[in-house]
C-alpha cells in the first residue's frame, strides 16, 4: 500500500468524510485489520480563506507545496487536496511538489463519462464556478457544462461559507439549492465543493448527484492499493 498525503482543514467538515472514506475503502478492498496509510497536514483555513478574498494565488500556491513537500519528506508518495477550490492551482502545485496528485475534477469526469451523462451542471463556491477548473476536463471528455447564474453562485457561495465550513445545515439553504439545480435543466450535478454532500443528499434530487467528495476519496484509496484509475 502506498502511503497517502491530505492536505486537509479546508473545511475540517469535510476532511474527517475524506478520512473517513478512505479508510473504509481500504478495509473493503483488503479485509481484515487493514487501514490507510496517511499523512496529513490540516490547514487553519482563516488563513487561506483571507488570501483567497484578496486573490493572493501565489501565496496560497506557495503554502499547498510548502506543506506537501513537508509530507513528501516523511514518506509520502502521493497527495490530495481535500476541496474542489485549491485544485485551481492543483497542477502547479503537483510539479513543484514532484509527486502523483489524484485530481478531482479529473476523477469526477471520469465517473461522469462512465455514467453516460451528456449535460451536467456545477455548483461550489464562486472561486470554483467562476475558474475553468471542470470547464478544461469537460471539454475534455466532450461533455456540456452548465454553471448557476451570477446571483444563483452568490446564493450558493454564501452558504458554503457563512454556513457549512462552520457545520450549519439549514433546510431553507437546501431547498434553495434545490431550486438552482432544478432550474439548470441538467442530467447530473457536480457538487463541486466537499461540504456541498453534507447538505445536499441524494433523495434531494431527481438526478445523478455526483458528490465530488467521496468520488475523490474513493479513487484515492484506489491508488493507495495499485489499482488502474
Amino acid at each position: 500500500m502506498k502511503t497517502l498525503a491530505m492536505l486537509g482543514g479546508m473545511s475540517y467538515e469535510s476532511t474527517t468524510h475524506y478520512y473517513q472514506i478512505i479508510n473504509e475503502e481500504i478495509n473493503k478492498h483488503l479485509k481484515g485489520s487493514h487501514s490507510a496509510k496517511i499523512l496529513m497536514y490540516s490547514f487553519d483555513y482563516s488563513e487561506l480563506e483571507k488570501r483567497l478574498e484578496k486573490g493572493q494565488w501565489d501565496q496560497i500556491k506557495e503554502r499547498l507545496i510548502d506543506e506537501a513537500k513537508k509530507l513528501k519528506s516523511i514518506g509520502a508518495e502521493g497527495f490530495i487536496l481535500c476541496a474542489n477550490t485549491m485544485h485551481i492551482v492543483a497542477h502547479d502545485v503537483e510539479k513543484e511538489v514532484g509527486i502523483p496528485l489524484i485530481h478531482i475534477a479529473e476523477e469526477t469526469m471520469k465517473i461522469i463519462k462512465e455514467k453516460n451523462l451528456k449535460k451536467v451542471g456545477l455548483i461550489g463556491t464562486s472561486y470554483t464556478m467562476k475558474s475553468h477548473l471542470y470547464d478544461d476536463y469537460a471539454n475534455q471528455f466532450n461533455i456540456e457544462l452548465v454553471k448557476p447564474n451570477d446571483h444563483d453562485q452568490d446564493v450558493i457561495h454564501r452558504v458554503i461559507y457563512n454556513e457549512l465550513i462552520v457545520g450549519v445545515m439549514r433546510d431553507e439553504s437546501r431547498r434553495k439549492i434545490v431550486q438552482i439545480i432544478d432550474e439548470m435543466h441538467v442530467e447530473g450535478i457536480i457538487l463541486g465543493c466537499t461540504e456541498l454532500p453534507l447538505l445536499i443528499k441524494k433523495e434531494d434530487l431527481k438526478i445523478e448527484r455526483l458528490d465530488t467528495l467521496e468520488i475523490h476519496a474513493k479513487q484515492a484509496a484506489l491508488w493507495m492499493i495499485g489499482e488502474n484509475l
